[in-house]
């Protein structure tokens, strides 16, 4: 996940998203929090809009501020460690949204409830505070969060890097980051397989939400 720091901001990232089902795995929140000595937390509830599309994200984050997120390109594979591997995904989001948002009332709205923990990585590895100041502040560097969702009454739990800065540099910094994550400890035994969907919110949200799914052209 990748926040915008400053109203009507333009933020390309390159992003790796897993989701997993059922609660979050109490190991695996231990291995990322290092046992409750890092990462900040944020709880909160977002609306999303669901029109059957993989590659556009609309969203009123907190049910306020609303956000407009593009999918731009679908790279090559990229691995990281523990058999954790994927096709990085280029977005471009916006908040607030600077185009208008047609609601038309067919796309239906769903509440996503969020309990997430994030930490933030420069991309030599060096680890910084997270706060919305802080990456302000960074040229480039990458964004990690673990979460528990909960949509409709399904409980999910998704872990995804968010790297941002120079495009030449933001898969190289994903790897960094997972490696600097390691160096707390290996990560938790058959991650790969208990977080095996490989995917955005918005394709994610409508699975979650049996909807059909739309040509993905922007």
């Amino acid at each position: 996940m990748t926040t915008v720091d400053r109203p009507g901001e333009l933020l390309d990232t390159t992003e790796l998203r897993w989701f997993g089902d059922g609660p979050l795995p109490r190991d695996v929140l231990d291995w990322f929090v290092h046992h409750s000595q890092r990462g900040t937390v944020e709880d909160r509830t977002d609306l999303y809009r669901l029109d059957g599309r993989a590659d556009v994200g609309v969203k009123r984050r907190s049910g306020t501020t609303l956000e407009r997120k593009v999918r731009l390109i679908v790279e090559e594979p990229l691995a990281l460690g523990a058999d954790m591997a994927g096709r990085t995904e280029v977005w471009r989001k916006w908040s607030p949204a600077v185009e208008p948002v047609v609601d038309d009332g067919a796309s239906p709205w769903v509440s996503v409830r969020k309990q997430v923990v994030k930490r933030l990585f420069a991309v030599d590895g060096d680890e910084r505070e997270f706060s919305l100041a802080m990456r302000a502040a960074m040229d480039a560097g990458c964004d990690v969060e673990l979460a528990e969702v909960s949509v409709d009454g399904r409980r999910a739990w998704t872990l995804a890097f968010a790297s941002f800065g120079p495009a030449a540099m933001r898969r190289e910094a994903i790897v960094t980051c997972w490696r600097a994550l390691e160096t707390d400890g290996p990560a938790p035994d058959h991650l790969a397989a208990r977080c095996s969907t490989l995917s955005g919110y918005p394709q994610w949200l409508q699975t979650a939400a049996g909807l059909p799914r739309r040509s993905s052209t922007i």
